[in-house]
């Protein structure tokens, strides 16, 4: 039996055809779909603005060509009344209607050269207008018409239909609204007045319906057309924005870079000048301590070479016997003895001060007393003379000063012994040294004033130099050694807050000042430090009872114990709080208070003897012993017993007993509480 094979049909075949109609159908909805407008209202309006903005130019020339192709169409009617007598009978109306067209789309036109019709809005409006207005006449047309005429008319409406979807650039759903009520108004028409053949009705609304089908999808594939091109522009733009925006902060940074590198290299220049200065000022300190070796080597060769000559001329006399002689010649050797100690003096104490291995040693005192010993000890140079040495200063007023009282000292007697020395000899009996103390709110000053043979400008700062003499150029030894202000200067230099001062006039005189820092404030009654013979004099420390302030234990303890073994009497404590809770026990007031000056919860000795002074109503001396030298030279300023850690016991024994003899005239030693 044989098989009958049948034949297959083709699946592919009709899958083939079924695939094509579904991308015919999905085609033709992607075609026939509206465009969205964008989700962001700010962007759909920005679009709305630059459609308006772009297509307003060609929606004015399309609105003048659907001018000319309207009025072009009177000679096509002309033709029809020539040739049909039936259409010449409804002709006088066709031209009324077309007139009116004219009128509306002449003023669209007109319109469209305003400015407002470059806004969307405004163009849609006008335009749309002016198509319903058409199409309501082509339909009024196409209504009298008669029937073999009609089909042009209906044939331009597809034109208009066509003409608004392409030419206008209107949004598609407008476009589409507006062919659809005019597709619905003729099938309406139809239906109800049956005023078409049906011949020329089917085929006037299936080319009417093509081209509009075929005008919806040129409209919208024109605008979603626009729309991308818009996305793609603003995108453009916002890029552009970053990019340009990227470019700024690379010009800002490069232009940081640039300003960091001109500042690198003006620190680099700085840095290169100062090291060219520290150079030229290592080699200006070399050149001046060569010289100022030189002049010392000199000026001590001199009066060694003169002792020299002395000894052995004095030897030859002796061995002639010639007593007079020799005793003259052994004169002369010690005067040259003497100038001798006075240079190794002098250039001992420069080279100590330019090495800065001695420092000052603050205290403070009374100044008044200092000037005044130091013009009593000048006296005698004075009267001899013949220069008249003079003091002015405020009377029965004590000026607390913190300085180094030998450093100090030293300076006023040698600034007194420049001027006695340089008093101008022709003015005899008339030269006379004044000094005097200035005192102003904060500082006080010391002025030393001359009326003799004064300084010319240019030798103001040569004159602080060592062996500078303005008219000694033969050196003589006698005339002094040309050290003393250099000396001066140096030590002003060192002390803090000193300052030293000249103003002088050739042949009228020279006044030298200095300036001293004011103390204000004291922890202690300040007096004159004794000297160690004295302090061996006050006695011993047995029997002192003495208030320890120590906020560290192991220096509490080791403090404590070693009064002790003096005989002090100690009662220790760590704070502020703790003084509170003893001095409210106390039988007996303290003969002295030894304390640290910074204390815990920011507390200094100032608090502890303000706490003493309020519990007890008295304020007994204060010693501050501080591991802080700042303590001393700033915040603890005018305190005389002050010591920096760490302290001697020899020197810690000697400044109890100059605090304790010091004040025991204002608080007894033995001042009980009752």
């Amino acid at each position: 039996m044989k098989t009958r094979r049948f034949p297959v049909i083709q699946p592919a075949e009709s899958g083939r055809w079924g695939s094509a109609a579904r991308e015919l159908l999905s085609s033709l909805v992607d075609i026939l779909s509206f465009p969205r407008p964008f989700e962001d209202a700010e962007i759909e309006r920005e679009f709305l603005d630059d459609h308006g903005r772009r297509f307003a130019g060609f929606r004015r020339a399309a609105a003048i060509l659907g001018f000319c192709v309207w009025t072009g169409y009177i000679w096509v009617e002309f033709t029809y009344a020539s040739l049909s007598p039936a259409f010449r009978r409804v002709f006088p109306v066709e031209i009324l209607l077309r007139s009116a067209g004219i009128v509306v789309i002449g003023t669209a036109v007109v319109l469209s050269f305003r400015r407002s019709f470059a806004r969307e809005y405004t163009a849609r409006r006008v335009m749309l207008s002016a198509i319903a207005a058409i199409t309501v006449l082509i339909l009024g047309m196409l209504f009298i018409a008669p029937g073999p005429y009609q089909f042009p008319y209906l044939v331009g409406l597809s034109l208009i239909l066509s003409f608004q979807s392409g030419l206008l650039q209107l949004r598609a759903k407008s476009t589409f609204f507006l062919a659809a009520s005019v597709v619905i108004t003729i099938l309406v028409l139809q239906v109800t007045l049956h005023f078409f053949d049906e011949q020329n009705f089917f085929f006037g609304v299936f080319f009417l319906l093509n081209l509009t089908v075929i005008g919806l999808g040129v409209n919208v594939h024109s605008e979603r057309h626009v729309r991308e091109r818009f996305a793609a522009e603003k995108a453009l733009a916002l890029s552009n924005t970053h990019l340009k925006e990227a470019n700024a902060k690379l010009v800002a940074k490069r232009r940081a870079l640039e300003i960091a590198q001109k500042e690198q290299l003006s620190k680099t220049n700085a840095l290169i000048a100062l090291k060219e200065q520290q150079r030229e000022a290592a080699n200006e300190a070399n050149r001046e301590k060569s010289d100022f070796l030189a002049a010392a080597t000199h000026d001590l060769r001199q009066p060694m070479h003169a002792l020299n000559l002395f000894l052995e001329a004095a030897e030859e006399a002796l061995r002639k016997d010639d007593a007079a002689q020799s005793r003259e010649l052994i004169a002369q050797v010690r005067k040259s003895s003497i100038i001798m100690g006075h240079l190794f003096d002098a250039v001992l104490d420069l080279s100590r001060l330019g090495s800065g291995h001695v420092s000052p040693d603050y205290r403070v005192f009374d100044l008044s007393p200092l000037v005044r010993g130091a013009i009593e000890q000048l006296k005698p140079l004075a009267a001899a003379s013949g220069i008249s040495l003079r003091l002015r200063c405020p009377s029965n007023v004590s000026i607390w000063v913190r300085s180094d009282p030998h450093w100090l000292d030293r300076i006023v007697v040698n600034l007194i012994s420049n001027g006695l020395k340089y008093s101008d000899q022709r003015k005899a009996s008339q030269s006379t040294v004044l000094v005097g103390i200035v005192r102003s709110a904060n500082r006080v000053r010391i002025d030393v004033v001359d009326n003799g043979v004064g300084i010319a400008p240019q030798y103001w700062d040569a004159i602080f130099k060592p062996f500078f003499q303005i008219d000694n150029a033969e050196r003589d030894r006698e005339r002094g050694l040309g050290l003393g202000l250099s000396i001066v200067n140096a030590m002003v230099s060192m002390l803090d807050e000193h300052r030293i001062e000249l103003n002088s006039l050739e042949g009228r005189g020279s006044r030298f000042s200095v300036e001293i820092p004011i103390c204000h404030s004291q922890i202690l009654a300040s007096e004159p430090t004794l000297s160690e013979d004295s302090a061996a004099q006050l006695g011993g420390t047995a029997g002192l009872y003495v208030l320890l302030v120590e906020d560290d234990g192991l220096v509490r303890a080791a403090t404590e114990a070693l009064l002790t073994q003096w005989g002090v009497l100690v009662d220790s404590v760590k704070s502020i709080t703790c003084i509170e809770e003893l001095l409210d026990s106390v039988e007996r007031y303290p003969d002295l208070i030894i304390t640290d000056y910074r204390l815990p919860d920011g507390k200094t000795a100032h608090d502890v003897t303000e706490t003493v002074r309020r519990k007890l109503g008295k304020s007994p001396p204060c010693l501050v012993i501080t591991g802080e030298a700042s303590s001393i030279g700033t915040t603890a300023t005018c305190n005389q017993y002050a010591l920096v850690k760490p302290v001697t016991p020899d020197l810690l024994r000697k400044r109890i007993l100059e605090a304790t003899a010091i004040g025991s005239p204002h608080l007894p030693a033995r001042d009980y509480l009752t």
